[in-house]
């Protein structure tokens, strides 16, 4: 098991396990390509500041030849703010497989945006800028935007 892998199955046992406020997520556009439902859970929580972790699906028709891609999202997220307003900034690895030839590939997403996130509602509203970055062949930068809609569990 690379490094990698053990950091990945650390954070995600350590979310499994924390003790905060978890959200299911539907999102258009973002991280997931057209559209992605999402899971997010804290990982550490300071007064202003919470670092999460998103993991998702999403699903991808691409062409006759490739089928369509499953996309596995991953990101970490730092979220800092007051009350209603806060700043959203995340990055993390989309592990994506096609469905015809099975090909897998990886990008890189990465978010910046605004979350409305009332303190006494069980729901918070991001919108964000969501460059899809892929390192495979060279690298290349896709400008894309999300919008979430999350709900506390």
């Amino acid at each position: 098991m690379n490094t990698r892998s053990i950091l990945f199955l650390l954070l995600l046992m350590n979310s499994l396990y924390s003790q905060g406020q978890q959200h299911l997520s539907i999102e258009l556009g973002g991280i997931g390509g057209l559209g992605s439902i999402n899971w997010e859970t804290p990982l550490h929580q300071q007064e202003n500041f919470t670092l999460t972790f998103r993991t998702g699906f999403s699903f991808i028709p691409i062409d006759r030849n490739n089928g369509s891609a499953l996309v596995f999202p991953q990101l970490i997220h730092g979220i800092y703010g007051k009350e209603l307003h806060f700043v959203d900034l995340g990055i993390g690895l989309a592990p994506s497989i096609t469905t015809t030839l099975g090909g897998a590939y990886v990008r890189m997403p990465a978010s910046i945006g605004y979350r409305l996130q009332p303190k006494d509602k069980p729901y918070y509203f991001r919108i964000a800028y969501t460059p899809l970055v892929s390192f495979l062949l060279d690298l290349q930068w896709e400008h894309w935007a999300g919008i979430t809609y999350g709900i506390r569990l």
